[in-house]
């Protein structure tokens, strides 16, 4: 492993190290866009000291999800470790599904970063710890019935028959791997049709129009879908935003997101909201990561605080404390 100099931030050390394990010789492509170049740039001055790295900078896509530019996509497939800082995640994107399931990727996503993120919180974790706690809590998170309540009022119930637990332990350590570091998480799919009840997010939205959240939004979930949105301003951003796409899938509902890293708090930015233990994030339209078939334009992840979680009878998570 390279070592990395003395007075460097925790988190950029992190990046390098027990997230990556980059070695001596691995090429690094940092990925940017217009609005996160102050990051992208960030990254690849201490990148480019250890590294052959590239840095390669592109206009702002429009959703969570979005392909990158054609350049981008091929030069994905000619790195060992990835890192896209950019506004809105590559994650979903086929280009970089394709370029994880074919190559010797490791792919690190850091889009909707802010500096400090380097300096506090979740990048300071330790990851061992972090990936021991997933590790724990997959084995109880999968079966056959997900029940989901709240004190803000979100009374959800799923199918998870068949689908498995997918993982984020905030790490890319092996070629085909993806994370999205400091968030620390483990997801499943519900299965397409089955989620019915009140969904009340009152954390955070990760996108640039919303974010943190002043006031909760309420979703009605019908047969797998939401059907309503209500609530104050943000409501209506939310509403509007997805009425955008004009495409009824991103309404879907697609992963059920357990935040399990201890050192994330919720700040408005994507990774630290998402992994921020004792919530969950529900994400809504695209699905494939997880299990299921829906192809939407979009993935857009809804932060609820103090979760409570039932699996077949069995409670994984009481008002945000962990029980297993």
């Amino acid at each position: 492993m390279v070592e990395i100099e003395n007075g460097v931030p925790l988190g950029i050390k992190q990046l390098f190290t027990s997230i990556t394990n980059l070695q001596e010789g691995e090429k690094v492509l940092i990925i940017t866009d217009d609005n996160k170049k102050e990051i992208g740039e960030f990254v690849y001055q201490y990148a480019k000291k250890h590294f052959e790295t590239t840095l390669m900078v592109m206009t702002p896509r429009e959703g969570h999800g979005a392909e990158p530019t054609e350049a981008v996509r091929a030069a994905l497939n000619d790195c060992d470790v990835a890192f896209g800082a950019t506004t809105m995640s590559l994650y979903h994107s086929k280009a970089r599904l394709d370029a994880s399931k074919n190559g010797r990727l490791r792919w690190v996503g850091l889009q909707d970063y802010a500096l400090h993120m380097f300096e506090k919180g979740g990048l300071t974790a330790d990851f061992q710890e972090v990936r021991q706690v997933i590790e724990r809590v997959s084995h109880y998170y999968q079966g056959k019935t997900f029940t989901l309540t709240t004190p803000g009022g979100t009374n959800m119930v799923c199918s998870i028959e068949g689908r498995k637990p997918v993982f984020d332990y905030g790490t890319s350590l092996v070629p085909g791997s993806a994370s999205f570091p400091p968030n620390a998480e483990v997801a499943l799919g519900p299965v397409e049709g089955t989620a019915n009840g009140v969904l009340v997010f009152d954390g955070s939205i990760p996108h640039p129009l919303l974010n943190l959240l002043e006031e909760p939004i309420t979703c009605t979930v019908k047969d797998g879908y939401i059907t309503e949105i209500t609530g104050g301003r943000e409501a209506d951003i939310l509403r509007k935003l997805l009425a955008d796409f004009d495409d009824p899938s991103v309404y879907n509902i697609a992963e059920l997101g357990l935040g399990l890293n201890k050192e994330n708090y919720l700040c408005g930015h994507m990774a630290p909201d998402e992994g921020s233990f004792g919530n969950i994030h529900i994400g809504i339209g695209k699905n494939l990561n997880f299990g299921g078939h829906v192809d939407s334009p979009l993935h857009l992840d809804m932060v609820m605080k103090t979760v409570t979680v039932v699996i077949d009878d069995y409670t994984i998570m009481k008002d945000g404390v962990l029980l297993v």
